[in-house]
């Protein structure tokens, strides 16, 4: 299950309303919970610190864990800290590291976004010229600004969560 987020403070709600909804049932409360917060902590990282749009990939495995992939257009990995007492950010990959059974890095995320296609696509392409983006339906062109993301450079983090 994917769902593309917008790089603006939607996206961390966005995030945890699309996990409760595609895991509904399908795993414990207590899970689908833990999914939820670790989730939308790297969807607020990636919007935070790369500032770019957000992919992000929920995979109900057989084992009944929950592997959740979130890609981004910065290729710079997050760094697990100790944040101070009094820090008001800085503990999102510290509860990633503490809830999760694993959780990683790996070079491969999102690109900032090619314009979408205006029209219908065609089937020739010069060698110089990528090819169109595809065009959006209405809801999701006014999320993203007409804009689609394609996979490319980047990072994804991923952590999974037993049930």
């Amino acid at each position: 299950m994917r769902v593309r987020l917008p790089k603006d403070t939607r996206a961390p709600l966005l995030a945890r309303a699309f996990v409760r909804k595609e895991l509904g049932v399908l795993c414990t409360p207590e899970a689908r919970d833990r999914v939820e917060l670790l989730a939308s902590e790297l969807v607020t990282n990636a919007v935070v610190h790369a500032g770019s749009l957000v992919t992000m990939d929920v995979e109900l495995e057989a084992d009944g864990s929950v592997l959740v992939e979130v890609a981004d257009g910065s290729p710079d990995h997050p760094v697990l800290r100790d944040a101070d007492l009094l820090e008001e950010s800085g503990r999102g990959l510290e509860l990633v590291d503490k809830l999760s059974v694993e959780w990683g890095v790996r070079d491969g995320g999102l690109r900032e976004p090619e314009p979408a296609a205006t029209g219908a696509a065609t089937s020739t392409t010069t060698a110089s010229a990528p090819p169109a983006a595809p065009a959006l339906p209405g809801p999701l062109a006014a999320v993203f600004g007409g804009r689609v993301p394609r996979q490319a450079t980047g990072k994804v983090v991923w952590f999974r969560v037993s049930s």
